[in-house]
Order: C-alpha cells, then structure tokens, then sequence
C-alpha cells in the first residue's frame, strides 16, 4: 500500500472511530402559563410566564413570574410531572419584576428540569394565605400542560 493509501486508511479510520456529539433535544414552542388564587374574594397570588417541553420527552423549562399580592406568606410555586408528588421549583432568588396581573411584589423564576423518565405532562401550582385573625386560609390554583411530543 502507498503512502497516500496508507494516510486515507488512517484518516478514514479516525473519522470512524470519533463518537459522534449527543443528540439535543429541541425545546418546541413556549405555552402561556396565568394562574390566579383567590381567598375570599380577594386576589393572594398569581403565576404568569410559560412552559415549554423538549422533544426528547425528558425535560422542561419554565420561566414564570410569582406574584405577591395579597398573600399573608409569601407564595410558592409547585411543579408536578406526570401526576407524581409536587415539588417546589427551585426557590433561587428570583429576579424582581413588574408585571401588569399583580398590584404587589413580583419575582421571575426560570429554569430547566429534567426529572428522569419520560416527561408526559407537568400540572403548576401557585399557593397563597389568607389571614383574617385568629384564622388562616390556605388556597391553591393549577393548570394542566400536556406535552405535545408524546
């Protein structure tokens, strides 16, 4: 065999033998994520932002912001993937906002999660206070988000 022979073998070999970059998911479009708790007439809380799910049917981001209004602790943010337990989100102190759907304090929290199985749906959670002394309520809202790739 040639010398020319001899480095096309070695070059073809190389290219073969170099594992070929993980495929990435893409993510599709974002879906509107408006959530609203009331307790006794009057607005707690809110959850504003979107979802979105990749592809790959493995994971998801999110970037919504909380609101603050008339809660008497301040809300939290749940996520629930395929019907499981809810979890809060990551409470990483989120951004300081203004948002038109809140009078109150308002935080953007965003993130990507990726749980371990197939992601099928994700349900969100905002919760919210109301205080009327000596008692408290606890309220919650949700809404559904079906992934579209599976």
């Amino acid at each position: 065999m040639g010398r020319l022979s001899r480095i096309i073998v070695i070059a073809l070999l190389a290219v073969l033998a170099t594992p070929a970059a993980p495929a990435r998911a893409a993510y599709g479009p974002d879906r509107s994520v408006s959530i609203d708790v009331y307790g006794q007439g009057v607005k707690l809380s809110g959850a504003y932002g979107s979802i979105a799910f990749d592809d790959g049917n493995a994971k998801y981001r999110y970037t919504i912001a909380v609101c603050w209004q008339s809660s008497y602790s301040r809300p939290t943010l749940y996520a629930s993937v395929n019907g499981a337990w809810r979890s809060p989100l990551p409470v990483t102190p989120g951004t300081s906002v203004s948002i038109p759907q809140c009078t109150g304090q308002a935080s953007l929290l965003s993130g990507e999660v990726t749980p371990g199985g197939t992601v099928a749906n994700v349900t969100i959670t905002v919760d919210g206070v109301k205080f009327n002394p000596p008692n408290s309520t606890y309220h919650t809202n949700s809404a559904f988000y079906d992934n579209p790739y599976n």
